[in-house]
């Protein structure tokens, strides 16, 4: 009895700490976000806009799974601290010559998007730069983060990015004050702000594990081998996250960017959720003993709907208040904001079933080549009957997008439920 409520107390505390902890840093991003929307010009934050997207894209493909093994590798072996310490190392290693071998390539296709826009040449550099800063350093805060996932330090981890949030709108408010605030002054406070939290995490990270003296070789081998089936849908995926502000990029108008991006930050309300998927559940479902995972699935996927339900209702029935974050110059989205945020939820679902498949090691080819097939076959299909040049038809591009991935992410549960073989971590020591 004693045992049981100990493990009650440490799950409430646990919860407490991520809701309270993730809901300040949430709640300062999303009103540093709305900052934006509301106070910088159309033109303004669709440079913002388009750097942030592109950074997300890039950082996706420059990291390829490997910050995300480190958990379902480690498994029950947690406190094991030199392990954890070794996988942590592998994933910096990995990600970090991705980042070497792929900025040369991100730098021409951003210089390329931006082109069309006749923007200044040096916003156009100093957007880049911040692109860069930040795919960088947002690689540290990634897999400097999972031992603190690991270990519970969620304090550890919510304190100071909280305060850096909360100075990061701070220099939005002097920057708007004395008149500098623009698409790329904004893109390179966010960057130096994801510097920052990369640079205070791997200080806190680095006091809860071992870290190795040099890389080593087998865990490398064992992380490549865990995510190889992964990295093709993986690629995919990166592109896809942003696709519609890519072709509203090349095809459309700068003002479409802009409504695009502060759609964007309405779906934010499921960021939270998105984050508690990797933060308690991801951890939780790669210990839990076999036989109690097909009921930890199904009420998971049942609160899930709970939760977006009512969101996704109020969005369709009473979208004025909505939109009233985003301010007036968004009037024009009403007919849409339903829809965003109904592809927002989709995408949340979509990614929880994604982040309890690789806790439980279910990594498969067949599930990589479904999900390319089926989000291309009607992304193709949208654009040649179709086509995606105003913000309506980005965002209807975006629904029809985010059903490949859920489907596939079922087909790969069930997959997995029906005792296909789950990849192994190799003992490494």
């Amino acid at each position: 009895m004693n045992s049981v409520w100990k493990s009650g107390h440490r799950i409430s505390k646990l919860l407490t700490t991520f809701f309270l902890g993730q809901g300040l840093l949430q709640g300062v991003n999303i009103l540093a976000g709305l900052y934006l929307v509301r106070t910088m010009s159309t033109e303004a934050y669709a440079q913002f806009g388009l750097a942030a997207g592109f950074q997300q894209t890039v950082g996706l493909l420059m990291d390829l799974g490997f910050t995300s093994t480190i958990i379902p590798l480690v498994g029950a072996r947690s406190g094991d601290k030199v392990l954890v310490g070794k996988y942590v190392r592998a994933a910096k290693h990995l990600r970090d010559r991705t980042f070497w071998i792929l900025s040369p390539i991100a730098m021409i296709a951003f210089f390329a998007i931006m082109r069309r826009h006749r923007w200044p040449w040096v916003s156009e550099v100093l957007l880049m730069g911040s692109v860069l800063l930040s795919v960088y350093s947002g690689g540290k805060v990634s897999y400097y983060s999972a031992p603190l996932f690991l270990y519970g330090r969620l304090k550890d981890f919510y304190v100071p990015q909280t305060l850096s949030a909360i100075g990061r709108l701070a220099v939005f408010w002097i920057m708007r004050i004395a008149g500098a605030l623009n698409g790329w002054t904004a893109a390179i406070a966010t960057a130096f702000n994801i510097t920052l939290n990369g640079e205070i995490l791997q200080r806190v990270s680095h006091a809860h594990v071992e870290w190795p003296e040099k890389d080593d070789p087998k865990i490398d081998r064992e992380v490549m081998r865990y995510v190889l089936p992964a990295i093709p849908a993986l690629v995919f995926a990166a592109f896809q996250l942003q696709s519609s502000v890519f072709l509203i990029g090349i095809f459309g108008q700068s003002v479409s960017i802009a409504q695009i991006s502060a759609l964007g930050r309405l779906s934010q309300i499921f960021s939270i959720l998105t984050i508690f998927n990797t933060v308690v559940v991801e951890p939780a479902m790669a210990r839990l003993p076999a036989d109690k995972v097909l009921s930890r699935y199904i009420t998971l996927i049942l609160i899930a709907l709970l939760a977006c339900t009512p969101i996704v209702v109020l969005a369709f029935a009473a979208p004025g208040p909505v939109l009233w974050l985003l301010g007036s110059k968004y009037e024009g989205l009403r007919d849409v904001v339903g829809w965003a945020m109904l592809t927002g939820s989709i995408n949340y679902l979509s990614i929880l079933i994604w982040i309890m498949n690789r806790a439980r090691k279910w990594v498969f080819w067949s599930g990589t080549i479904l999900e390319i097939t089926l989000t291309l076959s009607g992304q193709i299909l949208f654009i040649v009957i179709h086509g995606v040049r105003t913000t309506h038809d980005a965002v209807f591009f975006s629904l029809l997008s985010a059903f490949g991935p859920l489907l596939t992410h079922i087909y790969v549960m069930a997959y997995g439920f029906s005792g296909a073989q789950p990849r192994q971590a190799v003992s490494s020591v």
